[in-house]
C-alpha cells in the first residue's frame, strides 16, 4: 500500500465528509411519494470515474460505514437491515469498483455517453440491489416478524419504486458532471 499517499487520504476524507453530509441532508434521500430515492451512490459513481477504483472504493466503505452507524441509533423501523455489514457496507464498497472496471471495460470499445451511461446504471444496480439481496438473505424473517408482509415482495417493492428512480437519476446526472470533470480524459488509476 505504499501508492497511499498524503494527497490521497486527504482526498478521500473530503470527499468522505461530502458523501455523509448528502446523506445528512434531505438531498442525500429524496422523498417522492411514498418512497425515498437515494443520491448519495452517484458521487461515489463520479468518484471511480474520475479518481478511479482506490478513492472510490474508500469512499463507498465510508458511505456504507455512516449508514451502518446511523441505523445502530434505529433511525427507521428497518434499521435492523442495516446493522449488517452485508447490508450496508459491503454494497455501498462496491459502488465504485463496479463504476470503475465497467467504464474502463466499455472505453475499450466506445467512447461515447453510453461509455458514461452504463457505469453509472451498473454502479446503481450495485447500490440498490446489493442491498436488498443482502437483506433478503440476512433478514428476510426479521422483516416479515416486523412488517407483516412477505419479505421478497416488499424488497421487490422497494426495487422496482426506488430503483427505477435511482438508474434515472444517476444515467441523467453522472454524464452531466463526469463530462465536466473529466474533459474527455480518462481516470488515473
Amino acid at each position: 500500500m505504499k501508492n497511499i499517499s498524503t494527497k490521497l487520504i486527504a482526498k478521500i476524507g473530503i470527499l468522505s465528509a461530502l458523501v455523509i453530509i448528502l446523506s445528512l441532508s434531505p438531498l442525500g434521500f429524496i422523498p417522492i411519494g411514498a418512497i425515498r430515492v437515494t443520491t448519495v451512490h452517484i458521487p461515489i459513481i463520479i468518484i471511480a470515474l474520475t479518481e478511479g477504483p482506490l478513492v472510490s472504493l474508500f469512499v463507498g466503505f465510508i458511505f456504507g460505514l455512516f449508514s451502518f452507524c446511523q441505523h445502530l441509533l434505529g433511525v427507521s423501523p428497518l434499521s435492523f437491515m442495516f446493522i449488517n455489514p452485508f447490508v450496508s457496507v459491503l454494497p455501498r464498497a462496491m459502488i465504485g469498483i463496479i463504476s470503475y472496471f465497467s467504464y474502463k471495460f466499455i472505453k475499450k470499445y466506445t467512447d461515447n455517453i453510453l461509455t458514461v451511461i452504463i457505469p453509472s446504471i451498473l454502479g446503481t444496480l450495485v447500490n440498490t440491489f446489493g442491498v436488498l439481496f443482502f437483506a433478503y438473505i440476512f433478514c428476510a424473517e426479521q422483516i416479515y416478524d416486523v412488517l407483516k408482509i412477505n419479505p421478497a415482495k416488499f424488497l421487490i417493492g422497494i426495487a422496482l419504486s426506488n430503483g427505477v428512480a435511482e438508474i434515472i437519476a444517476s444515467a441523467f446526472l453522472v454524464p452531466l458532471i463526469v463530462k465536466k470533470l473529466l474533459k474527455k480524459q480518462i481516470p488515473q488509476d
